[in-house]
């Protein structure tokens, strides 16, 4: 099977929140969800509710929170059961501001380098 990816991406698996895809609103009517993994271009997400490939949403996280930044918006591209309870999505960002790009950047370089030095 060939790699699709176009970025590198690494395991974060933090909680994170499902939001209203109207950026005018607050974070209301969440489902509890894990972000899986990320990488610049999308992230892999994990949660039972319910999502259709192509459909829109946004999410967010503590970190995300606590530094102001609004909620990531994204497609569906894929998903697949995980268990009998929860799904797995990947997801497509649409439109990140340079800030919130390189604030993934951040992670995913902070997150490498941890995996790293746990490694030696």
């Amino acid at each position: 099977m060939n790699e699709r990816r176009q970025h590198r991406r690494v395991i974060i698996n933090k909680r994170i929140w499902i939001c209203d895809f109207d950026e005018d609103t607050l974070p209301v009517n969440t489902q509890d969800c894990t972000i899986v993994d990320i990488s610049e271009g999308g992230a892999c997400i994990q949660c039972s509710a319910c999502f259709r490939e192509n459909q829109l949403i946004a999410f967010t996280y503590q970190d995300f929170m606590e530094e102001g930044f609004r909620p990531v918006a994204g497609v569906v591209m894929w998903r697949k059961q995980y268990s009998e309870r929860d799904c797995r999505y990947g997801i497509k960002f649409l439109g990140l501001s340079t800030q919130m790009l390189r604030r993934i950047q951040d992670i995913i370089a902070r997150q490498a380098e941890e995996t790293n030095v746990s490694e030696v």
